[in-house]
């Protein structure tokens, strides 16, 4: 016990002279938990290639610095280009819609990619607003004219309030068509579609609702009700709050947008397709005359003559070196002389037909009302309403 006091008192004067406090070491954990570490060694990323199209024609090309880049169209030649310092390039004068391949060097193996440079973007057209069965829901509908000049092509979709502080309401898509939905039945609307690819954005498409989702359903249209302003100079008793508009009982009837008979929706259109009609024609001849080589009796000027012979020497054979048939030791033929030969030839197919091989044909004039689409006529039309029970 004495020893443990005189130890005990050396650690205290310790303390006392440095001002270092001693403590005790705590237990290890069974868990051991990682508060430090040296970095960890990375692959350096390669440098991206890659080819964007930035204007009419053009493309924007990031690659090495420096660097060789090839670029091919299908039934062409390569060129090549060469990267500035920043890794950039921009090819220019090329064929919208035709599809590219580029190569270069990035550390020592060929990368290729493939690109597609593009045209200006075209309007969309025949924009149309339909009612759908839920109130405050409309369907917009409209066509574009989709080439590989034109590329990828989105659209922008607005619905703008007429009259109306409200915002306008927008998205985007990639189809042909879009619904909106909660919109203030009271409201009319100034609806457009915007198409946009990589390089441009065409002019919008617009439509105009001349009348609200209420009064086109015949419902009045209910004004949202004020409340009268206190006068700030002269204290009044607080008015009675406006009285609530009486919420209006449900429709029986609702209108519906349909088909007409004989016509299917095909993205939001009615349509109606008809096969092709051909008029048809049998082939028809005229005599042409030619010279042609003959011999015989009914060939004028051929005469049966001796051809001349040959006599084998050791046998005693005769030969015929000039054709005909032998008899005894002489080999007689008909001459070769010509005369005039008719035959009937083809007339030359009229115009507008094509020779199918058997007969003439060619397709009959587009109906009325429809378009030809490459493999049919095509009708479309828009739907038309009908009112049902609710």
């Amino acid at each position: 016990m004495k020893i443990n006091r005189i130890f005990a008192s050396a650690i205290l004067s310790i303390s006392l002279v440095t001002g270092v406090t001693l403590a005790v070491a705590p237990a290890t954990s069974a868990t051991q938990i990682v508060v430090a570490q040296s970095p960890t060694e990375t692959t350096p990323t390669p440098a991206p290639f890659t080819a964007t199209p930035n204007s009419q024609g053009s493309l924007v090309i990031k690659a090495h610095p420096s660097s060789r880049v090839v670029y091919k169209a299908k039934g062409q030649k390569a060129k090549a280009v060469k990267t500035n310092k920043a890794g950039l390039v921009q090819i220019k004068k090329l064929t919208p819609g035709v599809k590219l391949t580029l190569t270069t060097k990035i550390a020592g193996a060929t990368k290729r990619i493939t690109a597609v440079p593009e045209g200006q973007v075209v309007a969309a057209n025949n924009l149309r607003v339909l009612t759908t069965e839920i109130p405050g829901q409309l369907q917009l509908t409209w066509q574009h004219v989709n080439t590989p000049a034109q590329g990828a092509v989105s659209y922008t979709v607005t619905a703008a309030p007429i009259g109306s502080t409200t915002d306008a309401i927008t998205g985007t898509t990639t189809s042909n068509e879009f619904v909106l939905t909660d919109l203030d039945l009271n409201d009319r609307f100034e609806f457009s579609v915007t198409a946009e690819n990589t390089i441009s954005r065409a002019a919008p498409t617009m439509a105009l609702m001349t009348k609200s989702l209420n009064q086109l359903q015949g419902k009045a249209v209910v004004a949202t009700p004020i409340t009268p302003v206190k006068p700030a100079t002269t204290p009044v008793a607080t008015p009675a709050p406006a009285p609530r508009p009486i919420a209006p009982v449900g429709p029986s009837t609702k209108t519906i947008y349909l088909c007409p008979d004989t016509f299917t929706e095909v993205g939001g259109l009615c349509e109606k397709s008809m096969a092709y009609t051909f008029t048809t024609a049998d082939y028809t001849y005229h005599p042409e005359s030619r010279t042609e080589s003959c011999s015989g009796p009914d060939c004028p000027g051929s005469v049966y003559m001796d051809m001349g012979y040959i006599e084998s020497p050791t046998w005693g054979q005769v030969h015929c070196p000039n054709g005909g048939t032998v008899y005894g030791k002489t080999c007689m033929a008909w001459s070769t002389s010509s005369k005039q030969v008719t035959h009937q030839v083809k007339d030359a197919t009229p115009t507008g037909f094509t020779d199918t091989g058997s007969i003439w044909s060619k397709k009959d004039e587009l109906p009325a009302g429809y378009t030809d689409n490459g493999s049919n006529w095509v009708s479309t039309t828009a739907k038309i309403a009908r009112v049902v029970p609710a």
